[in-house]
């Protein structure tokens, strides 16, 4: 039974490396998406729903792979937990002081650390 056990978590790895790996990248797709924006590449008068969604995306993405340590035994989305603290701030900051991106950015060593983490 022992046996069983041990090749059980293995096999949910990946899905936890790969809940990591979304989270990041949505994360950049919202950084980038956010930056454009604040230097007027992209203008967002019919489009500000996008940087909402890809936020909820982020969120909810970090948040489920979060809990990864809880169901498998990788642990490298441990480092996502800091992450949560930026990501429910930065709603409630406004978007055209500098302290929006500030509080965005905070959360970039969390993310990095969890994809070094992985390895």
């Amino acid at each position: 039974m022992t046996a069983g056990r041990r090749g059980a978590a293995p096999a949910r790895r990946p899905a936890a490396r790969r809940l990591v790996t979304a989270a990041a990248v949505a994360y950049v797709a919202n950084c980038l998406w956010g930056t454009a924006v604040a230097v007027r590449i992209i203008r967002t008068k019919k489009l500000r729903v996008v940087h909402h969604g890809l936020f909820v995306v982020t969120a909810t993405l970090t948040g489920v792979a979060a809990t990864t340590p809880v169901w498998t035994r990788d642990h490298s989305a441990l480092f996502l937990l800091p992450a949560l603290v930026p990501l429910a701030l930065a709603p409630r900051t406004n978007p055209r002081s500098g302290a929006h991106w500030r509080v965005a950015v905070a959360a970039a060593p969390s993310y990095l650390g969890a994809l070094l983490a992985r390895r």
